[in-house]
């Protein structure tokens, strides 16, 4: 597996990534999303724990239709695994709609925020998804909770083609320079 570097991502957030979303790390984030098999997820723990500041984790949640069918929010169990890690907790500010349709590296130029605010952050906080593909969803997620409380955001893979800095316009376009 090979370890991802850290990025900035749209409103100059950072983006701290355990691996870049090839080979193995590829087959272990898709076993987690579509098998609830979260053993990945100490390796994650262990590779991202030292570089995440203490703060509250706020996962972006899984829609309750892919929770069930699946059995497994991805997001949130990451999360919690950070958040114990860090002695700090994980905070649910977003709320998804009942029902998605797979977001996954799919084309998302008409995508809608996709998430309800429940509360708001007093300071700032750490936005946790499980994979970084386009960047729509956790820029919608970010965009929810307003750019001047998310410091970082958290993912177990990123896509490695992706570029180092994001312009604002660019991040709902598939391939970025």
């Amino acid at each position: 597996m090979r370890p991802a570097s850290d990025r900035l991502i749209v409103g100059g957030i950072r983006l701290l990534s355990a691996f870049e979303h090839s080979g193995p790390a590829r087959a272990l984030v898709h076993n987690l999303k579509y098998r609830g098999l979260t053993n990945y997820l100490d390796l994650v723990t262990a590779t991202l724990e030292g570089r995440l500041p203490s703060l509250p984790f706020v996962p972006v949640p899984r829609s309750m239709s892919r929770t069930i069918r699946y059995g497994v929010d991805p997001a949130l169990l990451l999360a919690s695994r950070l958040a114990h890690a860090k002695g700090t907790e994980v905070v649910r500010y977003l709320v998804s709609h009942p029902h998605s349709v797979r977001r996954a590296g799919g084309d998302h130029k008409n995508m809608v925020v996709p998430y309800r605010v429940q509360g708001l952050p007093q300071g700032s906080v750490l936005v946790v998804d499980d994979v970084f593909t386009t960047g729509a969803t956790l820029d919608a997620a970010v965009r929810s909770l307003g750019l001047n409380r998310v410091q970082a955001a958290v993912v177990a893979n990123v896509v490695p083609e992706v570029s180092n800095l994001l312009r604002p316009s660019a991040a709902h376009t598939k391939n970025q320079v």
